[in-house]
């Protein structure tokens, strides 16, 4: 058995017995990583506080091989992130981020990933009202991006010919990505245009685009994309606490 200490994000926390949890972190070390927390649950009531959901610090791990629970010896957040609950948006964003992280991710080191989560969940957490959706999609897609499942946009994925930049075509969601004009779009396909097109490559780079129009339909894509490619048509569950919050937004989106 070896102690190890890594930078670590708590992801996911579920009652063990009454005085323990079980915590699922994404650590900088280890990757993906299940802990037994003994005697927090004790700790918390008696006021010593809990470590919360997407808080982030230093974890010190017993790790034994072969072992799909660890033994957390001790978790010192250095980010609490209770901003991230202000408002059901901000709690939904994170979570989804959670989710794709906790069904792909491995347990090996990806600092690329650690990365991009950390700095995903900041920002959700400060962004204005106004830049929540964007944020939350710019960290979604680049987590789908990160784990490899990214769509394709520089070229048709029907016939391979790269795409004109200011080219009208559609996002053939089968195939992972864009269709030219030059070929025929499947039935039920998305228009996406120029503007669209290069709005999703900033997502894709963790980037939220200022001025990012047709929230809605940018949502519908990331919940239709990540259920089709990554969750074998299942979705993930934190979409629907979304709908509300986009229930104002024009449809519009990647027309243009």
């Amino acid at each position: 058995m070896a102690a190890v200490t890594t930078a670590a994000i708590l992801l996911r926390a579920h009652p063990y017995s009454e005085s323990s949890r079980v915590l699922r972190f994404y650590t900088l070390a280890l990757g993906l990583v299940g802990a037994m927390a003994r005697g927090v649950r004790r700790g918390a009531s008696r006021g010593r506080g809990g470590s919360g959901a997407f808080s982030e610090g230093v974890a010190v791990l017993a790790v034994r091989d072969n072992r799909d629970l660890q033994t957390l010896q001790e978790f010192a957040p250095a980010k609490t992130r209770f901003g991230l609950a202000r408002d059901v948006s901000r709690l939904a964003g994170a979570s989804l981020a959670a989710e794709l992280v906790l069904r792909h991710a491995g347990q090996e080191p990806h600092e690329e990933l650690y990365r991009a989560l950390s700095g995903g969940l900041d920002r959700l957490e400060h962004a204005s009202p106004e830049e929540v959706l964007g944020e939350l999609l710019a960290l979604g897609w680049a987590i789908v991006q990160i784990l490899g499942f990214g769509p394709e946009l520089e070229a048709c994925v029907a016939c391979g010919r790269s795409l004109e930049g200011g080219a009208m075509g559609w996002f053939d969601l089968p195939a992972g990505g864009s269709r030219g004009s030059c070929c025929q779009p499947p039935q039920g396909a998305r228009r996406i245009g120029p503007v669209a097109r290069h709005q999703l490559g900033r997502l894709l780079a963790g980037e939220a685009p200022t001025g990012l129009r047709g929230l809605r339909a940018h949502l519908s894509l990331l919940d239709d994309f990540t259920a089709f490619h990554m969750l074998g048509g299942r979705r993930l569950g934190s979409f629907r606490f979304l709908e509300p919050a986009t229930a104002g937004q024009q449809d519009a989106a990647t027309e243009d």
